[in-house]
């Protein structure tokens, strides 16, 4: 059972749990615990579900999702609190970084779905295949499963989802149990755009079962046709391990270490508010946050100066109250993390200029920001991901060095690159990295045409953009031969053939005479007679 989370005995036939906010400890909802059998269930729901939903037109599934994101438009702000009483972050995070996104993603697929699924004539320029026609189909798989996380518990679930949906899948998702509920009402969103679409009598192809780890378990063993996890690279290779058994395909966003650079020619205002944000937003539990951060010498000093100054401004409290900066982690067990890579980093030489202790005042899960130097790779601070308010500051002497120690991590989701625009440029070319953006940074998660993932051990596949919608259909070749009546130059029987069908080989690769000599000596295959 995890940190947080707490079993509630219930009068009723199903086990239930309960979850609380990070901030005050507060109570905040019971949820129930699905079963296997459960869990089957809402699959095979969802496969009902599927059936029709495939079959709709694509602009009517776009005008269900263009209606999911009016409908997330109008209900922002209490969508926003519900996000922020669960995770814990602030109220402005809430709001542009799950439901903005959300609401994006939502019109970004309705928008493309149709070109993803566009067909594509396949040509056949082979002489014995030009009585053929070849079409390349784009096909949803079934069910899409999907196991969402806590840091931004709408935007990633819901971008996922409405990929899936918009090109005819159905989907199951299972919610982080820290936080569930921006599932279910995500859930009642999809609920309401179908009724306004005269939908509503069918079976939902958007079902959500919530639980703890063995609710995801069953999801991955359950009948859905495809998977997309999002958490740590530890319950990844589980998860990878149980699909493969099944040769379920997935996707796996597994998390990641990401490298900002800041070169010698960058703007140094600019690029340290970017540092400070980029690491601590979110209480710095980002995928794409910056967990190591590369200074060029010739300004790091300065640069330290600076991200200090600006560090030691921001609000650390309830991400409820409006002029908090910096909320609390999701939980003890992940403050226990952060204290544990800072306390290490700290006994082996680095230097804390600002933070480095928890908060017990404001609650239990509260961390100060940190600014941290005198860092190097042997610490696991530089080399796990830490997934905390916490900015470790490393200086370089040339681009080399920089794009080595950027390229020197067992992850590769994303990373920044800061300086004079086509400086910067050359060396994010060099950086290993599914995103590497320059003069900014984490905003590509939410540019919704812009694809999400990462190298190493930060996943397999894409989400988000064409090709992540891309990975949510199968390609399907069909192929119609217009001589219906004919027997083809390459059945049985063999007998008094080779030698006709290697002339015929030879007329199909050569040039010249020596083609017009293989036609004639192949004309004997076209009047074999065959079985």
């Amino acid at each position: 059972m995890d940190m947080g989370i707490h079993l509630v005995s219930n009068t009723g036939s199903h086990e239930r749990f309960s979850t609380f906010n990070p901030a005050t400890g507060e109570p905040l909802g019971h949820y129930p615990l699905f079963s296997s059998t459960r869990v089957s269930a809402a699959v095979a729901s969802a496969r009902e579900g599927q059936a029709w939903w495939s079959r709709l037109p694509q602009r009517r599934r776009s005008a269900v999702l263009r209606r999911v994101a009016q409908l997330l438009c109008n209900e922002r702000d209490s969508l926003a609190q519900i996000i922020t009483s669960e995770s814990g972050k602030p109220l402005q995070e809430a709001l542009l970084h799950d439901v903005l996104v959300s609401a994006d993603a939502a019109v970004f697929c309705a928008d493309n779905a149709a070109a993803v699924l566009r067909r594509e004539k396949i040509p056949h320029k082979n002489p014995g295949l030009r009585f053929k026609r070849g079409e390349l189909s784009w096909e949803p798989f079934g069910v899409i499963g999907i196991i969402s996380p806590w840091n931004y518990p709408l935007s990633i679930p819901a971008a996922d989802t409405f990929a899936a949906l918009a090109v005819g899948n159905a989907v199951v998702l299972k919610p982080s149990e820290l936080t569930p509920r921006p599932a279910l009402e995500l859930e009642h969103l999809i609920g309401a755009a179908l009724e306004a679409e005269g939908l509503s009598a069918l079976p939902s192809p958007f079902q959500v079962v919530t639980g703890l780890g063995p609710t995801g378990q069953s999801l991955v063993s359950s009948s859905i046709d495809k998977l997309i996890f999002t958490g740590s690279v530890a319950t990844g290779r589980r998860v990878a391990v149980s699909a493969a058994a099944q040769l379920l395909p997935v996707i796996l966003e597994l998390g990641g270490k990401d490298a900002m650079v800041v070169l010698e020619d960058a703007d140094l205002d600019v690029a340290s508010s970017a540092a400070v944000w980029g690491s601590m937003m979110n209480t710095g539990q980002t995928c794409v946050s910056v967990e190591r951060c590369y200074v060029h010498r010739s300004i790091y000093s300065r640069f330290v100066s600076r991200c200090l100054e600006k560090i030691s401004k921001l609000k650390v409290g309830n991400g409820a109250v409006s002029t908090t900066d910096v909320g609390p982690l999701i939980n003890l067990a992940q403050l226990q993390k952060v204290s544990r890579q800072v306390d290490e980093a700290r006994a082996l030489g680095a230097i804390v200029h600002a933070g480095g202790n928890p908060l017990p005042d404001l609650g239990p899960n509260f961390y100060a920001p940190t600014l941290i130097t005198d860092v190097d790779h042997s610490m696991s601070l530089m080399s796990e991901e830490t997934f905390g308010p916490v900015l470790p500051v490393m200086p370089f002497s040339d681009d080399d060095e920089a794009i080595s120690l950027a390229n020197d991590s067992d992850f590769g989701l994303a990373a920044s690159v800061w300086g004079r625009p086509s400086h910067a440029k050359a060396v994010a070319r060099r950086v290993a990295a599914g995103t590497v953006m320059v003069n900014d940074l984490i905003s590509g998660f939410g540019i919704s045409a812009a694809p999400h993932g990462g190298l190493k051990q930060s996943g397999i596949g894409r989400t988000h953009g064409i090709l992540g919608m891309r990975e949510l259909v199968r390609p399907c070749y069909l192929d119609v031969d217009f001589t219906s009546r004919v027997k083809k130059l390459w059945w049985y029987p063999y007998a008094e053939n080779l030698a006709s069908m290697s002339a015929f080989v030879e007329m199909i690769h050569s040039s010249g005479l020596r083609r017009v000599v293989a036609a004639f000596r192949s004309l004997p295959a076209f009047f074999h007679r065959r079985y």
